[in-house]
């Protein structure tokens, strides 16, 4: 007789169903991974690894290291300094103080002097700085470029107007402020020797600013630029004494050409774009960040 294997009937003839196997505890699990000869390997392993990186880590904070590039390094900054290589002993003092920082450094960093320190933040953020500016080679501007450039800022390349002017100088140091004055009023029309300039005698081709920073910074630029050419003017009082000038040359102000100030317009363009791409460089580095304010 056929019976089903589906079926009640072979179902009950097939006798009571087995009990399900047992399933391992992870206890049993756990116990027998401990007993396998590969994991005491891999544990023995892993633990003479991180012995070794401890040993290691001690070993390379107290070993310091000076190679042929310090010592270079080391008398080129002494050289630079004193003008001159230093000698065996002062090499061995020197070393001996790069040796000293070192090990102070390490010891500071070591105990954490250098967290919360104002002074350390400020010279890390200067240094980096420092190392991210200019990371790319200048760039030449093109024909184009320089032209546009020069353009843009024409004002830039002026030429000021500019005189030259001879002079007799009265000090009043030696006479008095009066009759400094009034010899000086007497040397326009008579010839009156004046007193020795302690700076050049003659003025070549100064700006006004150039003649105020020259000779005290009281007026006396403006007193020359309104002094007639060809002619003995004044007296004027400078930051020295009082002068009787006769101006010998007025340039006035002009914009110079580009091909005058080529070299000064590739300059400050070469300048403005370093400076653009710095800024591009922080901008960049910035956006990398969110910054939380109360």
């Amino acid at each position: 007789m056929y019976l089903d294997p589906l079926s009640d009937s072979a179902l009950d003839s097939a006798g009571p169903a087995l009990p399900p196997a047992p399933q391992p505890s992870r206890r049993s699990v756990l116990s027998r991974l401990l007993r396998e000869p590969l994991t005491h390997f891999v544990a023995i392993g892993l633990a003479i690894f991180l012995v070794s990186h401890v040993i290691e880590a001690r070993q390379s904070r107290y070993n310091i290291h000076l190679g042929e590039a310090d010592l270079q390094r080391i008398a080129t900054s002494y050289t630079q300094q004193y003008g001159a290589p230093p000698d065996p002993e002062q090499m061995r003092t020197m070393v001996d103080n790069a040796v000293r920082e070192e090990i102070y450094l390490r010891e500071g960093l070591a105990l954490g002097l250098d967290k919360n320190d104002e002074i350390v933040r400020r010279r890390i953020a200067q240094k980096f700085d420092f190392l991210q500016q200019d990371q790319a080679a200048p760039r030449e501007p093109s024909a184009s470029q320089l032209a546009a450039w020069y353009a843009a800022h024409k004002d830039r390349f002026a030429e000021p107007r500019r005189v030259s002017f001879e002079q007799r100088y009265f000090a009043p140091d030696q006479r008095g402020e009066a009759a400094a004055k009034a010899l000086a009023t007497t040397a326009l029309s008579a010839k009156v020797a004046g007193d020795a300039f302690p700076g050049p005698p003659t003025a070549v081709a100064l700006s006004r600013d150039e003649i105020e920073r020259i000779y005290g910074g009281t007026g006396f630029g403006d007193a020359v630029f309104r002094a007639p050419a060809g002619q003995w003017a004044g007296p004027f009082r400078s930051g020295f004494g009082w002068h009787v000038i006769r101006v010998t040359e007025d340039r006035p102000a002009r914009t110079r050409s580009l091909d005058e100030a080529r070299e000064d317009v590739r300059r400050d363009w070469i300048e403005a774009d370093r400076r653009a791409r710095n800024d591009a460089a922080w901008q960049a580095l910035r956006s990398r960040y969110t910054v939380t304010l109360p």
